[in-house]
């Protein structure tokens, strides 16, 4: 059985004497020194592993082998893999995070400013932004941009444009993608289309229009009120789209033929390809779909059940129930809601062999709890803030869950298990028939093959441990004491 230890060197020289004075565990490998709540140093030198917790949740070290992390939650968390040379650094997540690896180094602080530097061999982009101010990047072949919005530059493959070229934004400015151009005057008054068999004109928004010789032809006045769109002309589904807004928007192609009349509330489709026919009457409230592909009956918000291939949802008073089920041949996934986020029930059955197992399972309750079950390993936290609403992010796990999370526990089929409370003013750890747990500072006991190998009262005032064969009761703190057992006897 592996529980972890070690007084750390750093520690101002009161709280190393302090560690000091209450004796680490018997065993010479795996050492667990606490001294709740400014102090926990869990280590095992057979698994290359230490973990320091100080002022409870607040600042965590952890060293698996090569790779290295630490926090100071919320505001920092880094992690190092030494031997591979990649970092990853977050700084009050999600505000800002940066990633190295040998050749590059990214930087984003929530996606105002972004850099990316690094050799271009290794994937790096080379570019940065200060958005929407500052646009620098450099190309193959030595080619570079560079943009100071809105004087004026050259920006490379952003805003799904091939390129864009600006002078004093809005006075002029000129897109690239593809092979069609446009040039704006006084953007998005005046704009020229030009490419191969392409071109076309718009004074927004009074009239435009546009047109690719087999590819699309484009009319619009008074916009939005009309437009005309001939689309995908090239393609074995071309599409014709005519509004007179909102009054009437009709489309129409071989697959499909769509009427909406006051959009968005009143529509009829009929879909060809995936074989349904749809009534809304008005949007969102009431919707009527027939077909093998999608059913659906909705009248909310009573009542809701919309059936789209595999996946079914199912609203009961909206939104305070709300229930959605994937079935396949091997999977099944439900999802059961109330009002969003409050109570969440997932679960996903694998069906092999006409048997089925459940390897993955979450029940939260907000704010009170979370417990998954994944692939056997169960777990449960209290309380629980945002796990509820960002169930897969590791990020906000590691930065901002142990803030709060007053008790928590894992388990697996085996019979290992850990435990605890407070940050570790209580703990339990069971590998096995081994156990190990402690309430500070009243008592502690381990128990390894089946023997009780340490046991103390108020840290070791009172403490009575074996090793060896050997017995031995102490008092006071102090090493000496009474011994006997084999070791005694030799």
């Amino acid at each position: 059985m592996t529980f972890f230890a070690r007084a750390a060197s750093a520690l101002p020289a009161i709280v190393i004497g302090l560690v000091l004075f209450f004796p680490a565990g018997a065993s010479g490998e795996d050492r667990i020194i606490t001294l709740w709540p400014l102090y926990d140093d869990r280590s095992s030198d057979a698994a290359d592993y230490r973990c320091i917790h100080i002022l409870g949740p607040l600042i965590k070290y952890e060293r698996k082998g090569p790779e290295t992390e630490f926090s100071i939650r919320p505001f920092y968390f880094g992690a190092r893999d030494h031997e591979n040379e990649v970092s990853l650094s977050e700084y009050l997540y999600p505000l800002a995070t940066r990633q190295k690896e040998p050749g590059k180094n990214r930087f984003n602080f929530f996606h105002l400013l972004e850099s990316d530097f690094g050799e271009r061999e290794q994937g790096s982009n080379d570019e940065f932004m200060l958005f929407p101010f500052l646009f620098y990047g450099e190309l193959p072949e030595d080619d570079s941009y560079f943009a100071f919005f809105p004087f004026g530059g050259r920006i490379v493959g952003r805003f799904w444009r091939d390129e864009i070229r600006f002078v004093l934004f809005p006075i002029y400015g000129r897109t690239v993608k593809d092979d069609t151009r446009i040039t704006n005057i006084l953007w998005p008054i005046y704009a020229r289309i030009e490419g191969e068999n392409e071109h076309g004109f718009k004074l927004w928004p009074f009239y435009g229009q546009s047109e690719k010789e087999g590819h699309y032809r484009k009319r619009f006045a008074i916009w939005p009120i009309y437009f005309n769109e001939y689309l995908r002309q090239d393609s074995d589904n071309p599409l014709h789209r005519k509004a007179y807004f909102p009054f009437y928007i009709g489309e129409d192609s071989p697959l499909l033929t769509r009427r909406t009349w006051l959009w968005p509330f009143f529509s009829h489709v009929v879909d060809r390809d995936k074989g349904f026919e749809e009534w809304n009457m008005p949007w969102p409230l009431i919707r009527i779909s027939d077909g093998p592909y999608k059913e659906s009956r909705k009248f909310l918000p009573f009542y809701s059940y919309e059936r789209t291939g595999a996946m079914e949802r199912t609203w009961h008073l909206w939104p305070f129930f709300l229930e959605t089920r994937l079935t396949t041949d091997d999977l099944v996934v439900e999802k059961n809601r109330i009002l969003f986020f409050l109570y969440a029930h997932d679960e996903e059955r694998i069906i092999a062999e006409g048997a089925e197992h459940t390897p993955k399972k979450r029940v939260a309750l907000w704010p009170l709890f979370t417990f998954e079950n994944r692939n056997g390993v169960r777990s449960f936290s209290t309380l629980s803030l945002l796990r509820p609403f960002f169930p897969r992010s590791e990020a906000i796990e590691r930065n901002w869950t142990p803030l709060w999370t007053l008790y928590a526990a894992k388990w697996d089929s085996q019979g290992n298990s850990a435990s605890t409370l407070l940050w570790n003013l209580f703990w339990r750890e069971k590998r096995g028939e081994d156990v190990a747990l402690e309430l500070f500072p009243l008592f502690r006991y381990e128990r390894r093959d089946g023997e009780i190998r340490d046991f103390r009262i108020l840290k070791g005032l009172i403490r009575y441990s074996r090793d060896a064969g050997e017995k031995k009761l102490s008092f006071l703190y102090t090493p000496w004491g009474v011994s006997w057992g084999e070791a005694a006897d030799e």
